[in-house]
């Protein structure tokens, strides 16, 4: 919901909220004016059409980047997972490519197939048994 902001009943707002602290918080004692200066700031000051627009506008400006942020980690796991399920599901084939675009050597490639085999026997998943 949108309501529309009043800067003479918000004005009217922050003269009560200055003299609530004013009563509360006397100006002639140091710890008290601190307090008072504090609080003005915080609540009282506040209280104008156009500070409460510009929050408005940091708070959307804030949350922005957060969800970009998101979708791109969320993209980027996708990828990772996507690329992992396709080396595990054809690493044979693309033991070939690597040695048809010549990236790897014939022997670093038997060495990979020999380290995936010794891998998949150590937690016990054989290819055999899965076809």
């Amino acid at each position: 919901e949108h309501f529309e902001c009043n800067n003479t009943s918000l004005a009217l707002a922050r003269q009560r909220c200055e003299g609530a602290l004013a009563s509360c918080f006397s100006l002639t004692d140091e710890k008290t004016r601190k307090l008072h200066a504090q609080f003005s700031r915080q609540w009282c000051q506040v209280l104008d059409c156009g500070i409460r627009q510009e929050r408005l506008r940091e708070h959307h400006a804030d949350m922005m980047p957060v969800i970009v942020l998101l979708l791109m980690v969320v993209l980027v796991g996708f990828l990772v997972f996507s690329v992992m399920v396709c080396c595990v599901d054809y690493s044979d084939d693309v033991f070939q490519f690597l040695v048809d675009s010549h990236l790897a050597s014939t022997e670093s490639v038997k060495n990979l197939v020999k380290a995936r085999d010794k891998t998949r026997a150590s937690i016990g998943m054989d290819r055999a048994r899965h076809i």
